[in-house]
């Protein structure tokens, strides 16, 4: 049915006690507002990822008014939504805004369930939830034209790159999952600041950066010149550096030493752009020494960086009001920003 047709089943304000429906109306949440962008964006796409499914006692299907036609009427009685009911919300608080013209664009499969069969609807959607791997943006990123470009990339050297959640089949020697690799180009993004890097330094930042696809610092982490090289390099780089920065010895942890254990990152990110040069991350024909550089000098550089931003924060903590509390300040992107420009 097209969603005009549909319109009149949720506008009035007792809708939800009519139709016997799970849920009231939302309101403003991200799903909802998502629905209602694609109505008013792409009406064409609105009906196509899920049913709207009803019950009803009685289902009248009246005789075609010509012959080989089809009714053009269908007659329901004791309706029920048993499920999609934030979707009809959506359309009916569309109509008066969009217009007939504009949600007759919108195609809307309908599942009506009668007896028995409406029993057993009522029983699945009322549990669904248990059944249904919600998505994340990481599922989003295998449209991205960058990534899909990566993927389709010789890695035949290299192990192989998998953007998915979970683990796909098939013998691998060395696999490369999305959260490290996003956090190794983020570490050696070609920005000149530490935004990329402190955006994913945390499991919240990296949904946000995924489900970004296009920006500005996206396009900084995942730039459409991605090679599998460059995503090894970066990948070893980050993790040299990480594991530098967990052999330090705890004397570097007191005060605004905190800096280590709370923004490690940043401590990563200074010590690999002081040693290798960002700017040839993917360059597969570069004569730098990066297995040798990252393997040799970047543990005693991750120290040396360490103790020099260590520093750097003690100034810029005193600055900000001299608190004895670190965490919940050191990890705020305007302190990296302050840090940074500390000499």
């Amino acid at each position: 049915m097209s969603a005009a047709d549909l319109a009149g089943l949720a506008q009035e304000p007792d809708a939800v006690r009519r139709l016997g429906a799970r849920r009231g109306r939302l309101g403003d949440t991200p799903v909802n507002r998502a629905l209602a962008a694609e109505l008013r964006d792409r009406p064409e796409e609105f009906g196509r990822a899920h049913a709207l499914v009803l019950g009803a006692d009685e289902i009248h299907l009246p005789q075609p008014s010509g012959p080989g036609g089809f009714p053009d009427a269908l007659f329901v009685s004791g309706l029920e939504c048993i499920d999609g009911f934030q979707r009809l919300v959506v359309i009916a608080e569309a109509a008066a805004v969009l217009g007939h013209v504009h949600l007759s664009r919108a195609t809307v499969r309908l599942d009506i369930h009668c007896g028995r069969s409406r029993e057993a609807m009522r029983r699945h959607f009322g549990g669904a939830e248990d059944r249904v791997n919600a998505a994340t943006a990481q599922d989003g990123l295998i449209r991205c034209p960058n990534i899909r470009r990566l993927m389709e990339s010789d890695w035949e050297r290299e192990g192989s790159f998998e953007p998915w959640r979970g683990v796909s089949t098939g013998a691998r020697t060395r696999r490369y999952a999305m959260p490290e690799v996003t956090r190794g180009l983020a570490c050696l993004a070609a920005g000149a600041g530490p935004e990329a890097a402190h955006a994913v330094a945390t499991d919240e930042g990296l949904d946000a950066l995924w489900g970004s696809i296009g920006s500005a610092l996206y396009l900084q982490v995942f730039p459409d010149r991605m090679s599998p090289l460059g995503v090894v390099r970066a990948v070893k780089a980050h993790r040299a550096a990480r594991a530098a920065l967990g052999r330090l010895p705890a004397k570097y942890g007191h005060g605004a030493g905190h800096l280590i254990a709370y923004a490690p990152d940043l401590v990563a990110r200074e010590a690999c752009r002081r040693l290798l040069p960002v700017a040839d991350l993917h360059d597969e024909r570069t004569r730098f020494d990066w297995h040798g550089v990252i393997e040799r000098q970047l543990p005693r550089e991750v120290e040396r960086t360490a103790v020099d931003l260590v520093r750097r924060y003690a100034v810029v903590h005193e600055e900000l009001g001299g608190k004895p509390r670190y965490a919940g300040e050191v990890d705020r992107l305007d302190v990296w920003q302050a840090i940074l420009a500390e000499q």
